[in-house]
């Protein structure tokens, strides 16, 4: 392939970085050809090239290394926005979803088969804002989710489901500040 490989296309974005000549047989220029530079910069702050080239060459096919470097990517990016907590708070929005999900799911089952109509669980959702954790880069509130199983002292940011529901609540303490 023309421009997937070093060499016939120009160099990668790996060998660009580095400045040298992509040789024919570079290892990751099918994963990180020119035009994603700005990926490759942001997974050489984060892993290094030698810890990235190890990474990828520890899996066994090509589908497992592009998913790989993919990952990386994601990861890389992740804590490009969070330098903190990086991709923490997206995956514990995945599984609080996924949980949601298995229970909602069980609980239709259940009223499924008794011939009962339910409404969803409950939920509960905060609004945070100003300089505070949950507010966007422009400082504007940011609403998250909160199950009421959940522990409020451990409350990951997660924007709220998009399932429609409209049983938000807003939690304002001391001298109106959102929490």
């Amino acid at each position: 392939m023309v421009g997937m490989t070093g060499g016939g296309g120009g160099a990668c974005a790996v060998c660009k970085h580095q400045r040298r000549k992509c040789e024919p047989n570079c290892e990751l220029a099918a994963y990180f050809p020119a035009n994603r530079m700005n990926d490759f910069r942001a997974l050489h702050l984060v892993f290094g090239v030698a810890n990235l080239t190890k990474l990828i060459k520890a899996n066994a096919t090509d589908a497992a290394r592009r998913r790989a470097a993919e990952t990386l990517t994601w990861e890389a990016r992740w804590r490009e926005r969070d330098p903190a907590e990086g991709c923490y708070r997206e995956v514990a929005c995945l599984r609080r979803d996924n949980a949601l999900l298995r229970a909602e799911n069980a609980a239709l089952r259940k009223h499924h088969f008794a011939g009962n109509v339910m409404p969803p669980p409950p939920t509960n959702f905060y609004t945070l804002g100003g300089n505070g954790r949950g507010a966007n880069a422009n400082g504007a509130a940011q609403t998250m989710f909160v199950s009421y199983t959940q522990d409020r002292g451990a409350v990951p940011l997660c924007p709220p489901p998009a399932n429609g529901s409209d049983a938000a609540i807003t939690i304002r303490g001391d001298k109106g500040n959102t929490r």
